[in-house]
């Protein structure tokens, strides 16, 4: 009978030990799964072509116009946008006459309709003062209607430009800053003062007529002795009849102021006869 080796049996004896062990203490714990190869890369032609992922662009948004449509007053106006709104407008850095007291505020509206009514407009950024408002030729609608003294500045908006304007329009008193309004918008135009009259100085009554007085007789001639001629009286004298006629004095007769026998053409005492 052969032996059996030394070797074989402590490696014999190490697995009857490992065999308790395990009864002992459980199963052996799993061997670890080999982790399996990766595959060879495919060859560079069959890599599928990348996806272009660019963005599709934005479409612009299409700019709004505004055209005035109502003018409240020369600081208020209400607007038509080309996309069918419609919004109220506060003009920013000015402030109005109040409508139908205030003093200039029929002048002030009617110059805002004539100038805004029916007008594209450009509007600016909205804020908590109001909208700024561009006319289609370019100029500030605040600015010139402060210029012209159609409104005045508001001081909360802390503009120079307006503030300039106002000062400008105060010193040349136009608009209202002149008479009657002198500045003040918030109040009506104070009443004219009344005009003194002077009585009339009392009409003298006429004159009572005068009496004209009586001819005198004519003087009747005798062909046998006429009387002398008295000598002319040269207190009044009448160059002719129309000079006696204009001076109320004709007829003349014999002996009165002003009688000639140059202008008796008649020799009967009585010359400018009528």
């Amino acid at each position: 009978m052969k032996r059996i080796p030394n070797w074989l049996k402590i490696v014999l004896a190490a697995f009857g030990v490992l065999f308790v062990l395990g009864a002992v203490f459980g199963e052996a714990p799993a061997p670890k799964p080999v982790a399996a190869a990766a595959p060879a890369s495919a060859p560079a032609s069959a890599t599928p072509p990348p996806t272009s992922t660019t963005p599709s662009p934005t479409p612009t948004p299409v700019a709004v116009t505004h055209t005035v449509g109502t003018v409240t007053d020369g600081a208020t106006v209400v607007v038509n946008g080309s996309d069918g709104t419609t919004k109220t407008v506060h003009v920013l850095g000015v402030v109005a006459p109040l409508a139908g007291t205030g003093c200039y505020a029929t002048e002030s509206l009617g110059w805002a309709a004539t100038t805004l009514s029916g007008k594209a407009v450009t509007l600016g950024a909205e804020t908590a003062q109001g909208i700024a408002v561009t006319l289609a030729d370019g100029r500030d609608y605040a600015a010139l209607a402060i210029q012209l003294g159609y409104l005045k500045y508001a001081a909360n908006a802390t503009l120079p430009a307006l503030a300039a304007a106002e000062t400008a329009a105060k010193q040349a008193t136009t608009g209202l800053w002149g008479p009657p309004c002198n500045g003040t918008i918030d109040a009506p135009a104070p009443a004219p003062a009344p005009v003194p009259t002077t009585a009339a100085p009392p009409v003298a009554p006429p004159a009572p007529a005068t009496k004209a007085a009586p001819k005198p007789p004519p003087v009747v001639r005798t062909t046998e002795e006429a009387p002398p001629a008295p000598e002319p009286d040269h207190s009044a004298y009448y160059a002719n009849c129309s000079a006696a006629k204009a001076a109320g004095a004709a007829p003349l007769y014999r002996g009165e102021p002003g009688y000639r026998s140059a202008l008796d053409r008649d020799g009967d005492g009585v010359a400018c006869e009528r």
